[in-house]
Formats: C-alpha cells, structure tokens, sequence
C-alpha cells in the first residue's frame, strides 16, 4: 500500500521540551540546534520536526474557510492539523503538487500561511486552492494557502482521505514535537548519534523514545493484526466445531442404518458404492453451508473492510480459499463414517440387528 509518505531509512524521535521546563524562547532554540546538530551527521540526508506522529493524527473541529460559515455544530470541518518545520515534506516524503514549501521567510511576524492537501483543496477549491484563506480554531487571523500537498495516511493504513491542514512552526508554536530523519543508509545505525546531539542541545529533553519506519508499519498495522488474529482464533475454533459436529452426526447416522447398510451389501452393493453414498450425503449438507456461509460473507465482509488491505471484502480468490479448506476439512470429517460404514460386515450387522 502506498501511504502518501515514505518510511523506508526514516527515523523519528518523540521530545518534549516544554515537559521538562522550556518555555518558547527556549524550546525555539532547542528546535533549531538539533536540526543544525543532526543534519551535520554525516549518513544524515534530511531533518525536520512535526507535531504528529506517523499514522496517531486526530482531527480536530472548528476550521473556518473563508466565504462559507457553518449552519450549526455538526457543519465545522473536522480537520488533521500539523505543525511542520523547514524540510518536512522533502524529509518525509509527502509531493508537493503545487505551490511552495515553508521557507525561512515565514517567520511569526510575517504574513500567516499554510499548505493544504489535495483532498481539502478538491473539496473547497477545485479550481485551485492557491492564495484562498483558511482559520485554524485556536486563532483569530486568517492564513493564506501557499501550497498543495500529496493526501496521505493521517491515522490509520488505508484511511478515507481525510483533510490536511500544514501549519508552519515559527507561526504555531508547539512545546511537544517529533524529529524526522531521513538517513543514507539503515536508521538503526544513526539512532545513538541522534540521541547523543539532542542530549547536547538539550540536557533536560529526553528522546528515548524512537522508532524508524518499519516500527511505524508495525505499529500502524497493530489494531488490524489484533483484529485478524482474534478472528481466525474464533475462525478456527468454528471450523473444529463444525468439523466435530459433522463428525457426530454422521457417525451417528451410519450406526442408526447400520441395518439398511448391510442389508445393501447383502444385495450386492460393493464398499465403493456405500463410500460414496455416506460421503455424498455428507457433503450435501456441507455444500449447503458453505452457500449459506458466501451469501453471509459478503455481508459480514463490509463490516470487516477497515482491517483488509490491498483486498476487497469479496474478493474471490480468498472466498475460493476459504470454502476449499472448509470442503477439505468437511471432506476428511465424512470420510471417517462412510469408510467405517463401508467396512460393515453384513452377516454381522443384520444378527445385531
């Protein structure tokens, strides 16, 4: 899957400066000394700092567009807002389709801007989204759009679009931000000499707390893997069941016509021909699950469509998949009856009898 960002040699770093006691000034200068510090790192190729973590984005209420005012509570946008250093979309890996990127003249006493998404900009603007104003909740100016940016994966692997908002960090300040590394080489190899330089532009900020991009994969693909894995469990366990089940009744079957089995071998029905009717008899009501279980899947199989990826709820090479092990299964729980009536002695079966 294609997440609109690029996780391959990058590096991120969660630190809080405000947590350990910075105030703006200081946390400002903090900011700036670890992208000079790293960046001079010599596998290093790009850094930057967010406010979001990969795939943990929220959205948040209360945008304003100019030119449309909300009717009530539930018409405000809902929106993902990110606070970005320089570089951050060269360092992550997000296109910039149109525009520009922040650069050093949006400092916090020039004019405010911002970058959109593409999907925000098609929703409000699709005849271009460029110099059109928007207004964050927590202010009280309007900010002009200077850019339009790739649409990504905010919160979850294979989200809806959701709509993007970029702010710059000198005009929106933030006490809590991530550092972004994008390496040469593996990220494992720099993670110690990252730490070594934030620990030297700031003795009191922690950054213990890394993760390079095939930890982000993991961490985003960690609800959906819990939620496959409890359901094959559950998936499993009803298989053995059913299996078990089927067992009994057949079993239970073939010893109720014992007789009329014999009786048939009596006659002249070979081992074959009773074989083949108790699996035959079996697997008829199995085919009739199964029938049942493709008209219940594809229902059900909507409800599952936000744990699938890179595959339809429907899709039919892992319904003919699913249906050949359970016919396989099926098969081997007829077998064992059918074979144990196929073995019948008849003289026996009809003094018993």
């Amino acid at each position: 899957m294609d997440p609109g960002f690029q996780t391959a040699h990058l590096a991120i770093f969660m630190t809080s400066p405000g947590q350990a006691g910075y105030g703006k000034a200081q946390s400002k200068a903090f900011y700036k000394e670890v992208r000079e510090r790293v960046a001079g790192i010599p596998s290093v190729e790009s850094v930057s700092w967010a406010s979001n973590l990969p795939l943990w984005a929220r959205p948040i209420n209360g945008l304003e567009v100019e030119g449309q005012r909300p009717r009530s509570q539930a018409d405000k946008i809902r929106v993902i807002v990110n606070t970005v250093d320089l570089n951050y979309f060269e360092t992550v890996g997000v296109t910039l389709e149109s525009g520009r990127e922040f650069t050093n003249l949006d400092q916090e006493i020039s004019a405010p801007v911002a970058i959109v998404n593409q999907k925000m900009a098609q929703d409000y603007w699709p005849e271009g989204a460029l110099e059109k104003r928007i207004q964050l909740p927590d202010e009280k100016q309007t900010r002009q759009i200077v850019g339009v940016a790739r649409t990504a994966n905010y919160s979850t692997w294979g989200e809806a679009p959701q709509q993007c908002v970029y702010v710059p960090l000198e005009q929106h300040h933030s006490d809590a931000m991530t550092l972004y590394v994008r390496t040469r080489g593996t990220p494992q190899q720099i993670i110690i000499p990252i730490q070594r330089e934030v620990s030297a532009a700031g003795p009191d900020v922690l950054a213990t707390d890394e993760r390079t991009g095939s930890d982000i994969i993991d961490g985003g693909l960690f609800q959906a893997r819990m939620g496959v894995g409890l359901l094959s469990v559950f998936g499993l366990l009803a298989l053995g069941l059913a299996s078990i089940g089927l067992y009994g009744i057949l079993a239970y079957t073939v010893h109720q016509r014992k007789r009329e089995i014999a009786v048939r071998m009596a006659l002249g029905a070979t081992r074959a021909r009773v074989l083949g009717l108790i699996l035959l008899e079996g697997l008829s009501l199995v085919l009739t699950g199964v029938l049942i279980g493709f008209a219940a899947a594809f229902f059900v199989g909507q409800l599952l469509s936000g744990m699938l990826y890179g595959v339809s709820p429907s899709d039919p090479v892992s319904v003919a998949a699913a249906a050949f092990t359970m016919l396989a299964i099926a098969l081997l729980a007829c077998y064992l009856p059918a074979r144990w009536a196929s073995r019948v002695d008849p003289l026996v079966a009809l003094r018993e009898g």
